[in-house]
C-alpha cells in the first residue's frame, strides 16, 4: 500500500515532508491529470464489466445439478429454491454496476466518507430510493434464501441422501459474487487519484 501511494504521489508531484516547494518541474497540468484519471477510470469500468461477465457462467452452471433433483419428491422443492437463488445471482449480476453488491453495509464500506478521497458519484446512488424494487430487495431476499437453503439441506439430507454442498451451494456462489463485486467496487481511480490531484491543488 504504501509503495503504491508512493508512485500515486510521484505521478501526480504530490509534495511529501521532504519535498521543497520548487521539486516539481515535471508535474503533470491540470488537463493531463484529468486525462489520465479519465483514461484508467474507463480501463477499470471495462475490465469490470468483462470481469462481471464472465462470472455470470458461475451460477448458471450451479443450476445443472439440481436439475437431475427436480424429479424426486423428496428433493424437488429443495432444487426449485436452490435454482431460483442461483438465478436471482444471476440477475443481480446483470442489473447491477460490477462494483455495487446491492447490500447497502458492503457498498457503503466502498463509500466511505472517512476515506481521504472525493465521495464517488455513484455513491449517493446505492442510497436512493430510485432504483426499481428488485435492485432494491432482491439482494437481501436473496441473501435469506440462500440460509433457509442451508438450514432446508441439514434438514433434507437427514431424511434422504444429497450430493456434497447440496444444500449451501448457492449460499457459496452468492458469497462469491458478493466478494467480487465488492473488491471491483473497492478499486476506484478517480477516487484515489482525484484525492491525490485535489490534494496537490489546494497545497
Amino acid at each position: 500500500m504504501e509503495q503504491t501511494t508512493a508512485r500515486l504521489r510521484k505521478t501526480f508531484q504530490y509534495p511529501t515532508d521532504n519535498d521543497s516547494e520548487d521539486s516539481s518541474p515535471g508535474a503533470l497540468d491540470e488537463e493531463e491529470q484529468e486525462n489520465l484519471i479519465r483514461t484508467l477510470e474507463q480501463e477499470n469500468t471495462t475490465r469490470n464489466k468483462q470481469f462481471a461477465t464472465a462470472l455470470l457462467a458461475l451460477p448458471l452452471l450451479s443450476i445443472i445439478p439440481y436439475i437431475t433433483t427436480l424429479v424426486n419428491g423428496q428433493t424437488t422443492l429443495l432444487s426449485i429454491l436452490s435454482i431460483t437463488s442461483l438465478l436471482s445471482t444471476a440477475c443481480l449480476l446483470y442489473i447491477l454496476p460490477p462494483g455495487q453488491t446491492g447490500i447497502s453495509y458492503l457498498d457503503a464500506l466502498n463509500n466511505s466518507p472517512s476515506k481521504d478521497k472525493p465521495i464517488p458519484r455513484h455513491f449517493s446512488q446505492n442510497l436512493s430510493h430510485e432504483d426499481g424494487p428488485i435492485k432494491q430487495y432482491l439482494p437481501y431476499l436473496n441473501l435469506g434464501l440462500c440460509c433457509v437453503l442451508v438450514l432446508l439441506g441439514m434438514v433434507v439430507g437427514r431424511k434422504t441422501e444429497l450430493w456434497w454442498g447440496f444444500g449451501w451451494l448457492p449460499a457459496g456462489v452468492y458469497t462469491v459474487v458478493l466478494l467480487a463485486k465488492w473488491l471491483m467496487g473497492s478499486v476506484d481511480p478517480e477516487g484515489e487519484l482525484g484525492g491525490l490531484r485535489y490534494g496537490f491543488k489546494g497545497a
